[in-house]
């Protein structure tokens, strides 16, 4: 991704959105009457985007908490005319109101991090995807950079409300604990280095657009430090990001 690129920011989503269900579908059959859910999954962009591309889905299910964020995905549904085939859900993705055995695969984009109990999450996770079925989620993980701190990753979890702080193999341990075959973490760490990049260029532009739309000047300025702190944690270890993929086993019981 260009840096420089109007709407870099949002372009690099796209395109993780994009890789994670080419993982997806080199996981599963993704032919026939294939259903997903996405867990946490916000406003509903990357179900909309990948429905949209891929007329094989059938169905896609949002499960997410916020009734703001779902209200604006259901709305963005129906006027893209996809509401036979995203159904927006509120719930939680640690006690999901799902059924046992119901989605082809499993998805979530940055959303696990929030998790109170990552283990449960993957639990959840497990029971609500058909055997032979697939998992593939991504997000921050606990990182071990050279001269980084217990007391530095604790103070990292705690002011960003991070419950459940796993490394990237403590998640692969817990993915495996509860029956998921074959789990393998890729780290693209160097990648969420861009995306805070992307992320501080919009913050910057604004401020020096003279911040037209009003936001609070304070929260800017709070913003553009913090994202200018997470670049130098990215390249110090504090932590990392990357996909976790997975696979249900065929004989697999919930």
């Amino acid at each position: 991704v260009d840096l420089d690129q109007e709407g870099a920011y949002g372009k690099a989503s796209e395109q993780m959105t994009d890789y994670m269900f080419e993982l997806v579908s080199g996981l599963c059959d993704c032919e026939g009457d294939f259903k997903y859910v996405d867990l946490g999954s916000g406003t509903g962009a990357a179900a909309l985007r990948l429905v949209k591309m891929h007329p094989h889905i059938k169905h896609a299910t949002c499960l997410n908490l916020c009734d703001e964020q779902n209200a604006l995905a259901t709305k963005e549904a129906a006027e893209a005319g996809l509401e036979s085939r995203i159904e927006v859900v509120t719930g939680t993705y640690e006690d999901a109101p799902l059924d046992d055995n119901k989605y082809d695969a499993c998805f979530s984009q940055d959303a696990f991090v929030h998790a109170f109990e990552k283990k449960q999450a993957f639990k959840e996770a497990f029971r609500v995807t058909k055997p032979g079925g697939a998992f593939v989620w991504c997000d921050l993980m606990c990182g071990s950079g050279e001269g980084v701190s217990d007391e530095e990753l604790q103070t990292f979890a705690a002011t960003n409300m991070v419950n459940d702080w796993l490394s990237p193999e403590e998640n692969v341990a817990a993915c495996q604990a509860v029956g998921w075959e074959d789990v393998k973490f890729v780290d693209l760490t160097a990648d969420i280095r861009i995306s805070f990049q992307l992320m501080l260029k919009k913050v910057e532009k604004i401020l020096a657009d003279g911040n037209p739309a009003g936001i609070d000047e304070k929260l800017l300025a709070s913003y553009k430090t913090n994202l200018g702190n997470r670049i130098t944690q990215v390249d110090r270890g504090v932590f990392k990001w990357g996909v976790v993929h997975a696979k249900k086993p065929t004989a697999a019981a919930n």
